[in-house]
């Protein structure tokens, strides 16, 4: 295969990655913990790990990159986009990074002591630094910008405990199952394509 011919088709498979990506921010959202529906799965991190066990670790950071500005062009809900794509993109980049440390490789036949390890580390990496942003950065943000002031509400101790950490948690896990699926499973077709 020559080198123009890889380079065409990662451009190409990294933007239709970052539509796919894009398209899952806005469908479907899921809410997860009850009283708490401004916090939503979406899929978008699933095209971003396609890329990056398809080519490599840059490819993902690409898609990270042009799904965020399709979001911001196309989708933007002004304050809430402004203060959440940061953190969703903070969260993504978090998980993606531990996974791909934990699980350089996904194969047609899937490591699954590793891809456990792997998830599960993600996504404890994922909750640590969510409460973190949360706590210093998006709880500040939210009450002085979005007139949303969460400590009046919940309380921060109980929004960051009983809210934040689940949440992360369950997306998390969930991220993972739904990713080592759907990865190992296409591996065989990139197998044949790569022939």
């Amino acid at each position: 295969m020559s080198i123009s011919r890889t380079r065409t088709q990662r451009i190409t498979f990294i933007a239709i990655m970052s539509t796919i990506s894009f398209l899952l921010m806005i469908f479907p959202q899921i809410p997860l913990i009850p009283g708490a529906d401004f916090l939503k799965l979406d899929f978008s991190i699933i095209p971003v790990l396609l890329a990056v066990y398809w080519f490599d670790f840059s490819a993902g950071l690409w898609v990270v990159l042009l799904r965020t500005i399709l979001k911001l062009l196309l989708n933007n809900e002004g304050v809430n986009t402004y203060l959440g794509l940061p953190v969703n993109v903070l969260g993504v980049l978090t998980f993606i990074t531990l996974l791909y440390l934990i699980l350089p490789q996904v194969t047609v036949k899937l490591n699954y002591i590793r891809a456990i390890l792997g998830v599960l580390v993600a996504t404890g990496g994922l909750a640590i630094s969510m409460i973190i942003v949360n706590w210093f950065v998006v709880i500040p943000l939210y009450a002085q910008f979005a007139h949303f002031d969460i400590q009046q509400i919940f309380g921060v101790g109980h929004y960051l405990v009983a809210i934040v950490m689940p949440f992360n948690l369950i997306q998390g896990i969930i991220w993972g199952i739904v990713s080592m699926t759907i990865l190992s499973s296409t591996m065989k077709v990139k197998h044949i394509i790569n022939r």
